[in-house]
């Protein structure tokens, strides 16, 4: 028979899948912060009485990952090791059905925009005015900033506009915000993420707005590096590269997946 255990609340917060998800589960953790919680990542002991995996659902192994960790936890739960388990993130978003339904013992399922909802059942309240608070967790001298969440393409292959929803930029005021905060904590290189950052700005600004956002950024005292990560090559706004050019601070690097130097794989890709 499955007993309570005896741990005093922690709240563990494991994240599986890509930089985005990290952002997100470091969100999470500030606003637990803020409500006074005991909120630790991955824990290495594992002793978490109360856990929350934040799942990917993106390709085949990394949903195999997520359902084993969630499988992972839900027997320590019948064991008693864990009194409770939630799971949020994109897996959760895109098959709380069918999760629900095959995985009966995780407490509750929450999708990639519930966040207002995990903090309650976690007895905490999401306070709107913590603009870019959050507990990082990558090593001192980095973080990630994400610019935007969403997506507007419709590519064959992909699932991201199921369980992300349509993009969403996130203005410049509040991005300069959370980087001045990540600089006070001697965080040296900001590493920009989205799911297309060549759209930034589109939504609110009427404008690809990219490159306005880069030289806000750059003015920011303590922060040395800026890297750009998951830029799409269709519609890149050239102005970037004349910041790049121009901006020291702005590294010289672009990430840009392999498969757009195939015409043929494009197609097929839509």
């Amino acid at each position: 028979m499955r007993t309570k255990s005896k741990k005093e609340n922690k709240i563990n917060v494991v994240t599986l899948g890509c930089s985005k998800n990290v952002y997100d589960s470091e969100v999470l953790m500030g606003q637990l912060n803020a409500n006074d919680k005991n909120v630790v990542h991955e824990d290495e002991n594992d002793d978490g009485n109360i856990v929350v995996i934040n799942t990917c659902g993106f390709i085949g192994d990394a949903k195999e990952e997520s359902v084993n960790t969630i499988l992972h936890y839900v027997n320590k739960k019948e064991k008693g090791e864990v009194d409770r388990v939630y799971v949020t993130g994109c897996l959760s978003e895109r098959y709380k059905p069918d999760l629900q339904k095959e995985i009966p013992n995780v407490d509750e399922f929450f999708g990639t925009h519930d966040l207002p909802n995990l903090l309650k059942v976690l007895e905490a309240d999401y306070k709107h005015e913590l603009v870019g608070e959050r507990l990082t967790t990558t090593p001192i001298h980095y973080a990630y900033l994400k610019i935007a969440e969403g997506c507007d393409r419709p590519c064959s292959f992909c699932a991201i506009p199921l369980m992300r929803g349509k993009h969403v930029s996130t203005s410049i005021e509040n991005l300069v915000i959370e980087a001045t905060k990540l600089a006070k904590k001697g965080i040296k290189e900001l590493i920009l993420i989205a799911q297309d950052l060549t759209y930034y700005g589109l939504d609110i600004y009427k404008k690809r707005a990219l490159a306005d956002l880069l030289k806000e950024l750059a003015k920011i005292e303590g922060i040395e590096w800026i890297r750009l990560h998951y830029a799409f090559p269709t519609g890149f706004p050239l102005d970037v590269l004349e910041v790049i050019n121009n901006e020291p601070k702005v590294c010289n690097y672009l990430d840009i997946p392999l498969q757009h130097i195939n015409d043929d794989i494009l197609k097929s890709m839509r």
